[in-house]
């Protein structure tokens, strides 16, 4: 995370209003088989809360009908009384006709008139399906609790976990590649599976680029475009801010780091010679570096016991947010930090200006990559260990 704070999420939770126009209608209809008088809520997301912006009540077939200002585009969310929602995103002049059953809306709805709203019925679909299988994951994780077999089997599910992640990565640039002028594409680039994004502006933002430069020029007055537009400038903004790293660490003898752990000992980064060594930095606060722990938790049960070690050093400025997320996120290898933030010795003696960041040492002290994030580290690994 940088230091001028971003989120990624903004791109489709910051749903405020345009500027509306009479004439920039479109309509909704549609049949809800199963709903006769039942109330309909149709909602927006107006900064981190939704807001309900039409009250419909089904007729005795389950039909209803509105007709709105669309915004362009605008993302609106149905909300029936079983806490079951249709995403629409309406464009103007649309057309919108949905035909659902009560209680069984994934399963049964369709979605005419709208071709940004079946492109992000897509998505939901796929990201459904991804769901069904990591539910799959947890139910055998958890049969496995405290049986002989549990840590194996640790093993083998984060290992899934990722590869699970993975392809759902693959989706999402295939989606946006197809259809990036499409706004479906600006849910694509928030798309999350277990509340972890699937993509990273630091090696995916080739994809944020060409969804800005081809929705920027079609919708320049689009609060969701624009919130994406912003994030993009500010993102190049903050990246040339940035000091080039020398090409020079590969190669070179990693700097040593003596620094108090949580318990206040001294360890240092040198007496862990011998071990192929990820330092990492991170901290509490850091979104991303949170975001990122699942793939460090995965890729240490796989390798510690082969020779694996990982050195965290976090820039927090308070020891029990420190602590905590320590506990939280089960982080259970060496930890060290200085708890001066930015002005941590180890971040300007590295260079690090944003976070996550980190270095792969080989058993000499060697440094031999940089950054290896999700399925790069664990990757970068398997080629070393098997």
């Amino acid at each position: 995370m940088h230091r001028i704070t971003y989120c990624i999420t903004v791109i489709c939770m910051a749903l405020l209003f345009a500027s509306c126009h009479p004439d920039h209608n479109f309509t909704l209809t549609g049949e809800l088989t199963g709903s006769a008088g039942d109330t309909l809520l149709v909602e927006e997301m107006a900064g981190k809360t939704l807001e309900t912006r039409h009250t419909l009540i089904t007729d005795n077939t389950g039909q209803f009908s509105f007709t709105d200002t669309a915004a362009n585009p605008r993302l609106l969310f149905l909300h029936t009384p079983e806490q079951q929602y249709i995403t629409i995103l309406a464009l103007e002049g649309d057309q919108i006709h949905i035909t659902a059953e009560k209680g069984k809306i994934n399963e049964s709805l369709t979605i005419e008139g709208s071709p940004a709203s079946n492109l992000v019925l897509t998505l939901n679909n796929e990201l459904i399906r991804a769901n069904g299988i990591l539910d799959s994951l947890s139910e055998q994780y958890q049969k496995l609790q405290g049986t002989p077999f549990a840590e194996q089997a640790i093993s083998r599910l984060q290992g899934e976990y990722q590869k699970l992640l993975s392809q759902q990565r693959d989706f999402v640039r295939k989606f946006i590649d197809q259809n990036y002028e499409s706004p479906a594409s600006l849910l694509a680039l928030s798309h999350q599976l277990a509340r972890q994004s699937v993509l990273n502006p630091s090696t995916d933002f080739d994809l944020f680029t060409r969804v800005d430069s081809a929705l920027y020029k079609k919708y320049p007055e689009s609060t969701l475009v624009l919130n994406l537009h912003r994030f993009v400038v500010s993102y190049k903004q903050q990246q040339a801010a940035q000091p080039a790293q020398p090409s020079s660490w590969i190669g070179k003898e990693a700097p040593d780091i003596k620094l108090p752990s949580p318990e206040g000992n001294m360890v240092s980064l040198s007496s862990l010679r011998g071990k192929y060594v990820l330092l990492d930095f991170w901290a509490s606060w850091c979104v991303p570096c949170r975001r990122e722990s699942p793939n460090l938790v995965s890729a240490y049960h796989q390798y510690h016991s082969k020779g694996f070690e990982i050195f965290q050093v976090s820039l927090d400025k308070r020891k029990e947010d420190w602590v905590k997320a320590i506990s939280d996120d089960q982080l259970n290898w060496l930890h060290v930090s200085d708890l001066k933030y930015w002005n941590a010795a180890p971040a300007k003696l590295y260079g690090v200006q944003s976070i996550p960041a980190n270095f792969l040492l080989d058993p000499k002290g060697k440094i031999i990559a940089r950054n290896l994030r999700g399925p790069a580290l664990v990757n970068k690994l398997k080629e070393l260990f098997d």
